[in-house]
């Protein structure tokens, strides 16, 4: 081979070599690639990540979101990250908590994992909930201190909605043993959802017992069926209502005004009723008291003015007068006859004079029920003085055929009294 074919191999055989040498160094590039993906995954995540020697208690790696939570710079192992493994970013009162985890995973074996929930300071400075999963991974290749991955997620959120359900739950609980009201609620066949220590109380048995069972069941023929119809009504509107039942008792029946309302489910479907009932047994007793007592005020009030519109004047031993005014219809002569008499048997009056000056008119039955008191008078044996008769009102009295005789009839009532007087005087 000459020298130049020579030459020509060689070179050849170079340009092989720097095609590998390229080749080799891509394809440690993709390597290194490689091996720092899980690092930037794990600095992708939004959790707490971070891996720990358990017997040197020092942190060996935390991912990103760790490192800035903690204020320590991506690859710095002091700052708030310690040596003893126990962040100042921790709350105090959980570290007992944290420390117990760890032990717990530093005595699992391999993989077991454990948890554990604390608070750490956010980026704001404040506190907030963290759940945290750890694993043991067994020890180094070089077979140093056991380690353990730990992560943890934000449950801030969660733990504020927990808190909250806690809270609702405390109130409701509060509401359903204190409230002196029914509390209940049923589905829409009538099983007993949720009671309260009321409705315990009415049943005479426990929580336990009741829920599940139909209220329907439990309840007498007439209460059942009023019940039944008014949560049909509700749920059939979907919309509240009110209605009154009676429930019996041992000491006898109660009324109760019940408040109902439809319960739906988060896809806006109807499943159940609730009701509030309230006792109004006394209510309804003070309204009947008080109606019974406004009935007899009025009965009273109605005497009164009775009394007031026909009253009895006595003018001397034997003499009494009942001046009359304003109209004159059949129920109230029936009431002047009535006060006349009675008047006339308590007083013992010989006579009696009837004044219609200020009766405004009279037609052909009060007429006749005027002179039927007159008469009526005289059978007691006492004579009726008839006076203040106005030209209509006799014009009545003569049209109706009115017999006036025997009942004395005087123009006024000064002339009826000074009759009456000379009449006592020679009797």
């Amino acid at each position: 081979m000459s020298e130049q074919q020579k030459t020509v191999a060689l070179e050849a055989e170079l340009d092989a070599l720097r095609r590998e040498v390229q080749r080799l160094r891509a394809r440690n590039a993709e390597l290194e690639a490689d091996r720092g993906l899980p690092g930037r995954l794990v600095d992708a995540l939004p959790s707490l990540v971070y891996v720990l020697d358990l017997e040197e208690r020092r942190y060996v790696y935390w991912n990103r979101e760790l490192a800035e939570l903690a204020g320590a710079g991506i690859g710095a192992a002091a700052g708030p990250l310690r040596g003893d493994g126990l962040s100042s970013m921790f709350h105090p009162d959980d570290i007992g908590r944290i420390e117990g985890y760890r032990a717990r995973v530093a005595a699992s074996e391999s993989g077991e994992q454990a948890t554990v929930e604390y608070r750490a300071r956010g980026r704001d400075g404040g506190f907030r909930w963290f759940l945290e999963r750890g694993v043991a991974l067994g020890r180094d290749p070089e077979g140093s201190g056991r380690r353990m991955l730990g992560s943890a997620h934000d449950i801030t959120a969660h733990k504020h909605t927990e808190q909250m359900l806690e809270r609702s739950e405390s109130l409701l609980h509060a509401f359903l043993e204190y409230t002196p009201s029914m509390m209940v609620a049923v589905d829409v066949e009538g099983r007993l959802l949720l009671v309260n220590r009321e409705i315990e109380s009415y049943y005479g048995m426990s929580r336990e017992e009741l829920l599940g069972k139909v209220v329907y069941d439990l309840l007498p023929p007439a209460a059942s069926a009023s019940i039944r119809k008014a949560n049909d009504e509700i749920a059939a509107a979907g919309q509240p209502g009110a209605s009154e039942h009676v429930l019996v008792y041992p000491d006898g029946p109660r009324n109760y005004l019940s408040t109902k309302f439809p319960i739906r489910d988060a896809e806006g479907k109807l499943y159940a009723v609730g009701t509030v009932s309230v006792d109004i047994s006394r209510t309804k007793q003070a309204e009947a008291e008080r109606a019974e007592m406004q009935r007899r005020l009025i009965e009273m009030q109605q005497a009164t003015i009775q009394e007031l519109i026909t009253p009895l004047l006595p003018l001397a031993r034997g003499v009494v007068a009942m001046p009359i005014v304003g109209t004159v219809d059949p129920a109230r002569a029936e009431q002047i006859l009535t006060t006349l008499l009675e008047g006339i048997a308590a007083r013992k009056a010989r006579i009696a004079i009837l004044d219609i000056t200020g009766v405004k008119g009279v037609d052909a039955h009060v007429a006749q029920s005027l002179v039927g008191a007159a008469r009526a008078a005289g059978l007691l044996g006492t004579r009726v003085v008839l006076t203040g008769i106005k030209p209509q009102i006799a014009q009545t009295l003569t049209m109706t055929g009115a017999d006036l005789s025997g009942i004395v009839t005087k123009g006024t009532l000064e002339s009826g009294i000074a009759y009456a007087l000379r009449a006592r005087r020679r009797s």
